[in-house]
């Protein structure tokens, strides 16, 4: 499996890709979009499809021509078969997350925070992309994009307790430091990845913090009041 990322620029867009997704149309945006992400990958504005984050863990299913859907959406994460539809997500900290199944033409995309982990977020879109359409877990590509690093995302005591109490393995991805705690949500989406079936390699994560990064990320822990990146996935 190929490793790694690129950082590119076309159309006044400045985004991330990763390499195992390569050949599918895919981007994790930066605080450089300038909004010419769809002109970058030849796709119009009509056809991105993104939800109104609401830091849960529902997961919608496109089956249907998306213009026929009733706005708004109050959804985290958004699975599809349909070409030409653009699923995308907005993220200023919290961790985006894309999915495809090659074999079924299958994609995903998922807003992960805090709260939407908590409850299983993750685990819950490979658990519909199953039902929905049959794709096999562990023929699922995942590309975990850029949020937050346990570097700078210190959380108090009562999310610490909220995750110990609500999943055994909540300790695992909570660091403890000078009496401290920081949470690691790029880790908590590889467990939850993990597990629900799919293969170790064959996810891939871009280790870049938005925190840290501001030349490349609005981060909103950072800034207070700040834009948001957009990524998103495509077939066709």
């Amino acid at each position: 499996m190929i490793k790694g990322f690129e950082l590119k620029e076309e159309s006044g867009s400045v985004f991330l890709q990763l390499l195992h997704l390569r050949g599918i149309k895919h981007a994790f945006g930066t605080r450089e979009e300038r909004e010419g992400m769809a002109a970058a990958f030849g796709f119009s504005s009509q056809q991105l499809l993104t939800l109104r984050q609401v830091h849960g863990a529902e997961v919608l299913v496109v089956k249907e021509n998306p213009d026929t859907l009733p706005h708004p959406l109050p959804y985290d994460a958004a699975i599809t078969r349909r070409e030409g539809v653009a699923l995308g997500v907005w993220t200023a900290d919290c961790v985006p997350i894309l999915m495809v199944d090659q074999s079924k033409g299958v994609i995903g995309a998922v807003h992960a925070g805090w709260r939407g982990l908590r409850h299983g977020i993750v685990e819950r879109t490979i658990s519909k992309m199953g039902e929905s359409f049959r794709s096999p877990p562990g023929d699922i590509l995942v590309g975990i994009g850029p949020g937050i690093g346990p570097c700078c995302y210190e959380v108090g005591k009562d999310v610490v307790n909220l995750f110990q109490s609500s999943r055994d393995d909540g300790h695992l991805f909570i660091q403890e430091r000078e009496g401290r705690s920081f949470l690691d949500l790029g880790f908590a989406s590889r467990l939850q990845l993990s597990k629900a079936g799919v293969a170790p390699e064959n996810i891939e994560a871009i280790p870049l913090c938005t925190a840290c990064r501001e030349d490349l990320f609005f981060s909103y822990r950072r800034d207070g009041k700040t834009g948001r990146q957009l990524s998103f996935i495509m077939l066709g």
